[in-house]
């Protein structure tokens, strides 16, 4: 059944009569009286009594009123707030980023995004899992080191680099070490993530047994700081502790290899215009801004 001759006939009700639907509408009266004619003749039911000046609601109209007024509002507001109107695009944004990914740029990217398209709405999902873009209803991921899909677009951001870090507290009491395999007191990453840094960041060289095994960057660094042990991480989580000399970078002769951090994002065939304007503001948003520990694509 179609829409229109339902809201035809609320709007009949609402108005008062035919002539006046037909004025707040903007439709002539005889499509006013023939849509509401045809849904009588779809159900099978008198809705209005009908007279020269005026008309009245049948029993089976005022039940059809009292029900479908409400329900076909919130229908029209819905479909309303799907168009594109004079080049604005509005409807939810979903993001997915690395569980420990700092936030500082992405918060001012999507600040600039909505100011100028105050309609969008966004969901951001922070995980170290990949998602899936088709299954997982993704819009747009930030990652490290992932490959798309064939149907997805990959752009790279920049790339992230890594460094052993210790507390100057735990040097004092275990000395400086001078190889991958002397690290005592290991803050170990989770095995997935392990792997991928033995793989690509250490080039095939193994990491020590963890003293202790987390899932997260911030509670690895967290644990450094406080004398724990020594953790493996990007370069931009400890600056602030490097410059005020409580932490210090280890082994670096180890040369190690940056990552990547992707932007991946649906094809063109599968893109919406507000999915698509967002990736390239977030992607020139990222080129355009210094990074402190980050390396430029």
């Amino acid at each position: 059944m179609k829409l229109d001759p339902i809201q035809t006939f609320l709007e009949v009700v609402r108005a008062g009569g035919f002539t006046a639907a037909a004025r707040h509408t903007g439709t002539p009266r005889s499509t006013v009286s023939l849509q509401v004619r045809m849904l009588e003749e779809t159900l099978g039911v008198r809705l209005l009594k009908r007279s020269t000046r005026s008309f009245a609601l049948t029993d089976e109209g005022q039940r059809l009123y009292d029900k479908a007024s409400g329900p076909v509002d919130v229908l029209v507001q819905a479909l309303d707030e799907l168009q594109i109107e004079d080049g604005a695009l509005g409807g939810l944004i979903r993001l997915t980023i690395p569980a420990d990914f700092p936030t500082t740029l992405l918060a001012s990217a999507i600040t600039s995004f909505t100011q100028a398209h105050s309609a969008a709405r966004f969901q951001i999902m922070s995980t170290n899992a990949v998602l899936d873009l088709v299954q997982d209803n993704i819009d747009v991921a930030i990652r490290v080191g992932a490959s798309p899909a064939q149907t997805a677009i990959e752009r790279r951001l920049l790339d992230i680099e890594w460094a052993f870090y210790a507390s100057t507290s735990w040097l004092g009491r275990n000395g400086r070490p001078e190889e991958v395999g002397d690290l005592a007191g290991f803050i170990s990453p989770q095995p997935a993530l392990r792997a991928y840094l033995e793989k690509h960041v250490l080039d095939g060289v193994f990491l020590p047994a963890g003293a202790i095994e987390v899932d997260s960057h911030a509670m690895a660094r967290d644990l450094m700081l406080s004398g724990f042990g020594v953790a493996l991480l990007p370069q931009g989580l400890c600056q602030d502790a490097i410059m005020n000399g409580s932490v210090e970078s280890l082994l670096p002769q180890a040369m190690l290899r940056p990552t990547r951090l992707n932007l991946t994002f649906p094809n063109r065939a599968d893109m919406v215009p507000r999915v698509r304007a967002f990736a390239d503001h977030i992607y020139a948003h990222f080129q355009g801004e210094p990074s402190v520990g980050h390396r430029r694509s």
